[in-house]
């Protein structure tokens, strides 16, 4: 009974995935800008070997992702969107399964597995990613696989187990280059079972990177058989190894000069380096917060003040290895290069994540108490339109975007010549091929359009915002005699203008 118990719950996580990843899906307006080069990437793979395909774009530098997509379109005879729809539906299945999966074998009851299934459902910044065409999917997916399977092997030690934990590691770098980091760390946490016998802890070592130490071995010969190979981004993470420390304490002095420089007054420049230091943990933390959302961060800090849950002696020190790992790493990436994408804290915040149903679980069990009955209250409601926010688009929609690609792409001839100030916008065109990342760089430096450089155009499709047209002043002052042929706008005063300069006639037998 307790088994179907549990099945009913995975069977309710699986319907809802599917049909949230449907309903974001049906949603999306334009493909985003990462979605567009992975797109061309695999259109490419068509007809063009894996290494052009790896120069065509930088995200096409790691290639793993647009080869999915292209070989999904193959089998399922759809277009090269729809598959990556299709592949991202279901990476976001996997990675919602896992997750429960996770929670279970950390001791949770029928009720917190409901809860965890809700908790990784209606992630707010999960959902708003969940239509990207973007790699992470892949990434997260098999991140959380190799938690699982981590947790299973030190509960019982068995090759396989450790096989299949490092295959999972593998296929997570392939998506995103962090996972070879997890995979060259974690194995050191075997030494945090100071109960086990050293000997013992060291054979659990070996044998947890013995696949790495043979992949390695295998590489290096066949590097110096083959040294002429690329390996794409690979040398990032060697390049961290050897020089990581080095790059950062660079970084700190460039910053603390700055801001002796340019920011504080002569009497602070004592504090620069502290400053540096609590810019560098303010924003961290700012951007951990809006990526977890304010609702579960309230979650997440009760279930450490309350001690909510206590883990297995031997699944706590997985946890917080991956806690440290996700930790030391994104910080370390902010301080080189003092941003960091909230995708990028994704793979954190699904660790931090797992003590937010044991929380909701607490709070329930205390709800006969007045001010837990309160705070679950508010929790709720929170908890409902961080949900909602992240499923129902009550923002600004790119649609117009769409449509007016759509329009040039039909209206405007194959051999005329045509400027457009926007990546999306040039894409949905279909006017410039593989070209377009070579344009790319000159065309959205609008102001070398002024001065009339902009006359040796047919057409001319401007991406016009509400607010932000700074760099297009000069041109549309220029061009402010003439009247475009078409707008297409959305209802915050945002537009694409199309203006014809010249008349061109398409060709006979043009084939578009």
């Amino acid at each position: 009974m307790r088994q179907l118990s549990h099945q009913q719950v995975y069977i309710f996580a699986i319907l809802t995935s599917v049909l949230l990843s449907l309903l974001i899906g049906y949603r999306d307006s334009v493909i985003n800008p990462d979605g567009i080069c992975y797109l061309m990437g695999a259109e490419m793979l068509g007809s063009h070997s894996l290494r052009d395909v790896m120069h065509l774009c930088p995200q096409s530098q790691w290639p793993f992702y647009s080869t999915l997509i292209y070989a999904f379109a193959q089998i399922s005879h759809v277009s090269y969107g729809l598959s990556a729809q299709l592949l991202n539906g279901l990476l976001s299945l996997v990675s919602v399964i896992t997750f429960v999966s996770i929670v279970k074998l950390l001791g949770a009851n029928q009720r917190v597995l409901w809860l965890a299934a809700l908790v990784i459902l209606f992630d707010h910044q999960f959902n708003i990613l969940r239509d990207d065409i973007i790699r992470d999917h892949g990434f997260w997916a098999f991140y959380l696989i190799s938690i699982y399977l981590l947790l299973r092997y030190f509960r019982e030690p068995t090759a396989k187990t450790a096989l299949l934990w490092n295959a999972s590691l593998v296929i997570a770098t392939l998506f995103r280059i962090e996972g070879a980091l997890f995979l060259l760390v974690l194995p050191f946490i075997s030494f945090a079972y100071l109960e086990t016998p050293l000997k013992e802890r060291a054979r659990v070592f070996i044998t947890l990177n013995f696949p790495v130490l043979l992949f390695s071995s295998l590489l290096g010969l066949w590097l110096i058989l083959h040294p002429q190979q690329e390996l794409g981004r690979v040398h990032e993470i060697i390049n961290q190894l050897q020089n990581g420390v080095t790059i950062l304490v660079q970084r700190f002095q460039t910053v603390k000069a700055a801001l002796i420089q340019f920011v504080l007054p002569p009497e602070s420049a004592s504090d620069a380096g502290v400053s540096v230091f609590m810019l560098w943990i303010g924003l961290y933390f700012y951007n951990l917060v809006m990526t977890l959302s304010g609702v579960y961060t309230l979650l997440l800090f009760y279930a450490f003040k309350a001690r909510v849950v206590s883990f297995p002696a031997k699944s706590a020190p997985v946890i917080w290895g991956y806690f440290a790992v996700n930790f030391i790493m994104t910080l370390g990436f902010l301080a080189e290069s003092l941003f960091v994408s909230k995708r990028y804290l994704v793979a954190f915040t699904l660790v931090l994540m797992i003590w937010i149903p044991f929380a909701l679980n607490n709070l329930i069990q205390k709800w006969p108490r007045f001010r837990y009955r309160v705070f679950l209250v508010c929790i709720a409601i929170l908890f409902f339109i961080s949900a909602l926010s992240s499923v129902v688009e009550f923002g600004r929609s790119k649609y117009f975007v769409r449509t007016a690609g759509t329009w040039l792409a039909s209206e405007v001839p194959a051999n005329a010549t045509l400027y457009v100030n926007d990546f999306q916008l040039m894409y949905y065109s279909h006017h410039f091929g593989m070209q377009i990342f070579q344009v790319l760089p000159q065309y959205l430096h609008v102001e070398n359009m002024a001065h009339g450089e902009w006359k040796k155009y047919d057409y001319l499709a401007l991406r016009l915002r509400k607010n932000g047209n700074a760099q297009l002043s000069q041109l549309l002052n220029e061009i402010s005699d003439i009247t475009p042929v078409k707008i297409f706008s959305d209802k915050h005063g945002n537009r694409v203008a199309v203006y014809k300069l010249h008349e061109k006639q398409t060709l006979i037998g043009e084939i578009r």
